[in-house]
């Protein structure tokens, strides 16, 4: 996947299911992009909101993304 392919979920209020190449299933809001500069494997990164804690999943191990729901703002 590419930031093209990804910006169009970047709104933070689109929950989403991520796929990675491994076929692990993450599911949340996209809430930010990390340059690789500031991650510890050197690669860009999305960060996923998953109501408990956040995850930073590598751009280039991404398979998919499927949109679940749009999430109310408040």
């Amino acid at each position: 996947m590419t930031m093209k392919d990804i910006e169009k979920y970047f709104d933070f209020e689109t929950k989403v299911k991520v796929i990675t190449k491994d076929n692990a299933e993450n599911i949340g809001i996209i809430t930010g992009v990390v340059n690789g500069f500031d991650t510890s494997s050197g690669k860009d990164e999305i960060e996923l909101d998953m109501d408990t804690h956040y995850l930073g999943i590598e751009i280039s191990d991404i398979k998919t993304i499927e949109t679940l729901s749009k999430t109310a703002q408040q």
